[in-house]
């Protein structure tokens, strides 16, 4: 029985119970013809399969039925003077094959070790069992884990492996680390001698504090960052790592939640980040200004997040609401990794999560992502554009802006340009009045959150509170809420009534009263549009029944029978 805990993307924690015996994945089958380090759950038995240790012995776990040979292809043997590349479209092309599957919970992928020859190959097969599988069964993929590539191979959607690779490795007098391997006679300061016991002992000790880190960073959510740090101690890591995102974006988005903790973004495949990327993508996909918006106002971002807590951004805050007629301004934020964000939109996650080395210096890839999306948001409906970013406005190579800033940003004179220019520019236009712009706003990131249509949650609606809570009442009934802590719109039963109509976040329950949360044993359908994280309205025969916040993705909750698929914040009364 197999209980989904924690997901960070692909990788995930889970309980897997057999009989009375329940083991925490992900997790390392050691070897038994060695001495097995203390805190090993699994052993591996050429002799009697798997084994899992309970208390007076160990449970066999007869495969049987649950083995599974996806990955049967033969890779052509690497020539010396060849490079990687050359051989690499061959290998994957291989490897894209038709995997068996059975219904066992515990698929084990055979030849798994001659994945490590070829990063694309290793990806798309990894990538091809998963999306054949399902997300529930756990995949065993032995002789492919170092201590260097653990916590990729998990993020990648690996369940267990074994100790083969790092016992081989020592029995070569070689060490497994994090940072990579190293000769154990040149190590003196991790093992007192280079015999072949004390560079095994080293290195399953070295694997299971590894493995502790990885469960825990994909508890908190950041198991991403440790997978980005880890992958630079090979080439082949650096390569899976890319390839997976370039060829298998889709794959990690489904199962990556719209919320999290905050994270560092410290290397460049920060830009690549599933959350990161489906958030730029959500912006040219769903970021509607408001129709009064007439100019869009630029501005470079800040360390402390979300923006308007930070210094700078309460001096660019006070600038405009100063000026008559601001209504009209749409403020835009420029910054890496996440392009743009629209003020309306700072709370949501990634954009009040995330933090950058601040070096001033954009490499090619930022200034081409920050020109695409400033150019796709000057393109909707604004007349005139206004950049406050001082030197970082050579970023803005096609867009016909005005300068107010020189030097630093938040300089008096600058701030001085700044509100002079804006108070010209706002004199021009029809006057908008603030009820109108806070309501047009939330409708705005109605549509961000929910996708199109999503702003009929905000239709004849009023918005009240003190930013940064924004309340959207409709004849004094409440229907939802923005606040800092949840970061977008929490929704009440009246507002879950209001978005059924549309169509959308809906988890089909079977017919039964509901208690408490919603498990995944008791959903009927789900959209699979759903993350975990988003709003999600329980309806039963039709009817909307609880609205609560998804704990996993929507096909997760129709793929798994343990687990609390939404858990429930108001019940229809």
């Amino acid at each position: 029985m197999i209980e989904t805990l924690a997901r960070s993307s692909l990788g995930r924690t889970a309980a897997f119970t057999v009989g009375d015996t329940k083991v925490l994945m992900p997790s390392i089958a050691f070897v038994a013809s060695r001495p097995l380090p203390e805190g090993a759950d699994v052993i591996s038995d050429p002799s009697k399969g798997l084994q899992l240790r309970q208390v007076g012995g160990t449970l066999l776990l007869d495969l049987g039925e649950r083995y599974c040979a996806p990955m049967k292809f033969e890779q052509p043997e690497p020539d010396d003077d060849t490079c990687g590349s050359a051989l690499a479209e061959p290998i994957g092309e291989k490897c894209a094959i038709e995997p068996e599957v059975s219904n066992a919970e515990l698929q084990v992928l055979e030849g798994a070790f001659g994945l490590r020859r070829d990063a694309r190959a290793f990806v798309r097969g990894i990538a091809a069992v998963r999306k054949r599988i399902g997300p529930k069964p756990l995949l065993f993929a032995p002789g492919v884990m170092d201590v260097s590539n653990l916590a990729l191979l998990v993020y990648c959607g690996i369940d267990a492996m074994d100790s083969s690779l790092i016992d081989y490795l020592a029995s070569q007098g070689r060490l497994s680390t994090a940072e990579g391997q190293i000769k154990a006679e040149d190590a003196d300061w991790i093992v007192s001698t280079g015999s072949v016991e004390d560079t095994t002992k080293s290195n399953r000790t070295a694997a299971l504090r590894e493995l502790g880190l990885v469960r825990h960073m994909t508890t908190i959510g950041r198991l991403r960052e440790l997978v980005e740090i880890r992958s630079q101690a090979t080439p082949w890591g650096v390569a899976a790592l890319r390839l997976l995102d370039l060829e298998e974006q889709a794959l990690q988005e489904k199962f990556t939640a719209v919320v999290g903790p905050r994270f560092y973004a410290n290397s460049k495949q920060s830009l690549s980040r599933p959350d990161v990327v489906r958030y730029r993508e959500r912006i040219k996909q769903r970021f509607r200004p408001a129709p009064h918006k007439k100019i869009l106002l630029l501005i470079p971002c800040s360390a402390k997040k979300p923006y308007f807590t930070s210094k700078s951004h309460r001096a660019f805050r006070s600038a405009l609401t100063s000026v008559p007629n601001h209504e009209v301004v749409q403020e835009l934020i420029v910054t890496s990794p996440l392009g743009v964000v629209p003020r309306e939109l700072e709370l949501f996650y990634p954009a009040a999560q995330y933090d950058i080395p601040v070096t001033g210096h954009w490499d090619r890839e930022e200034v081409a992502m920050v020109r695409e999306l400033v150019s796709h948001v000057a393109s909707q409906g604004f007349e005139r554009v206004v950049s406050h970013m001082g030197p970082e406005s050579e970023l803005l190579e096609g867009v016909d802006f005005i300068q107010t800033s020189e030097g630093r940003a938040t300089s008096s004179a600058s701030i001085q340009r700044l509100t002079s220019a804006l108070t010209d520019l706002c004199s021009n236009y029809q006057k908008v009045g603030g009820g109108r712009d806070r309501t047009e706003s939330v409708a705005s990131a109605a549509r961000f959150q929910f996708g199109e249509g999503g702003e009929a949650l905000v239709e004849g609606c009023s918005v009240s509170g003190l930013y940064p809570i924004s309340k959207i009442s409709h004849q004094g009934t409440q229907l939802g809420m923005i606040s800092q802590e949840r970061g977008m719109i929490s929704l009440t039963v009246e507002g879950g009534m209001r978005l059924l109509k549309q169509r959308m976040h809906i988890v089909e329950m079977e017919d039964f009263e509901l208690r408490g949360n919603l498990f995944c044993k008791g959903v009927k359908e789900a959209d699979p549009g759903l993350r975990a994280g988003d709003e999600a309205l329980v309806v039963r025969n039709g009817e909307l029944q609880a609205v609560g916040v998804a704990a996993v993705s929507g096909p997760e909750m129709t793929a798994y029978d343990r687990g609390i698929a939404v858990t429930i914040r108001h019940k229809k009364k």
